[in-house]
């Protein structure tokens, strides 16, 4: 009988979906209770269940679509009472199929915590802590406050500046020299204004836009700050300074606060470290002229998840994703940046 096949299959459908629910659960504890990414790779194998992570939709996606044909008869024959019923029958089969639908955001929630998760213990990224190295703990606004007031690279925005992510670290180079860093999203908003017929500004266009960089903290470097993206400063960058070589002017542009100190500092050899940090990047890179800190910022986005999975549709793929996933852009800005403060 057409209806015991209907009832098998919602019962098929429903045991599936619970064996996902359960897979979920069994997911934020594995997260919540580990202290290092193995502990989460370990407790993704052996998993000893049914492994899946794809909810059965296909009963609620065929309802949808005799649902939807159904009410498609009141287009065709709209004062025939056949084609009435059919329309409300339609609409019923719509209904329960919206309602039996199950969506993927528990998935997503879940696989996007793990990954998060991950991404800390894997890079040693404390995200919204701040870096070890200042002694007097300001409070959230007023510590992101004070570092954007401290570099002209975060007034992009006219209607908006935040730096909307945060993580502190130590990165550590060969030599065993640490690093106090700070890796950031800045976003702003700008609004674009032109002048209509009468004279009255009419907004055009409103822009949002991220960007990407890090903070290093004590470095010995002060007062430059190099462009790759064709920016000029104002103070307190006042004096700009040209390379000998003519390509690196074509690439960079340099501009310090002090213009004796800059010239000893800027020597050919130190010129090529610039040029060989940018080679592959486009940025700007700041050091304040008061405080051992340097601000790198650019397009990339340093917490971009590189991944060999291309869908995640049990236990096994996702533990796959997991223990190969990498930040490329944020290794190379690492390597790249270690290799320039040596």
């Amino acid at each position: 009988m057409p209806i015991d096949t209907v009832k098998h299959s919602i019962h098929i459908r429903r045991k599936k979906n619970e064996v996902v629910f359960r897979n979920i659960a069994r997911l934020w504890d594995i997260g919540r209770n580990a202290e290092t990414q193995q502990d989460i790779l370990d407790g993704l194998h052996p998993w000893n269940a049914p492994i899946t992570l794809k909810f059965e939709n296909l009963l609620p996606l065929a309802l949808g679509f005799i649902g939807a044909c159904f009410a498609l008869f009141i287009v065709i024959q709209p004062d025939h009472a056949w084609a009435q019923l059919c329309f409300v029958a339609g609409l019923i089969m719509l209904f329960w199929a919206y309602i039996s639908y199950e969506k993927d955001d528990p998935l997503e929630d879940v696989i996007e915590y793990l990954e998060t998760q991950c991404i800390a213990k894997k890079y040693h990224l404390a995200f919204n802590q701040q870096p070890q190295h200042i002694s007097i703990q300001l409070n959230h606004l007023q510590f992101l406050g004070h570092l954007k007031r401290m570099f002209p690279v975060f007034n992009q925005g006219s209607l908006s500046n935040e730096i909307s992510s945060y993580a502190s670290t130590v990165w550590e180079d060969e030599n065993q020299q640490q690093h106090q860093v700070m890796v950031f999203q800045y976003h702003y908003v700008h609004e674009i204004r032109v002048r209509d017929k009468d004279g009255d500004e009419v907004k055009v266009k409103e822009i949002h836009k991220d960007l990407w960089g890090v903070f290093v903290f004590d470095v010995a470097i002060h007062g430059l700050a190099v462009s790759a993206s064709g920016k000029d400063y104002a103070y307190p960058y006042s004096f700009p300074w040209h390379s000998s070589d003519i390509q690196t002017n074509r690439k960079l542009k340099f501009f310090c606060s002090d213009e004796l100190a800059s010239a000893k500092l800027l020597t050919p050899s130190f010129v090529l470290k610039l040029s060989d940090f940018f080679q592959q990047r486009q940025g700007d890179l700041l050091f304040h002229p008061n405080n051992q800190i340097m601000c790198y910022l650019g397009s990339q986005d340093l917490f971009k998840v590189s991944s060999k999975a291309k869908q995640i549709n049990d236990v096994s793929a996702l533990r796959g994703h997991l223990r190969t996933f990498k930040l490329v852009a944020l290794e190379n800005l690492k390597s790249d940046l270690i290799q320039f403060l040596k």
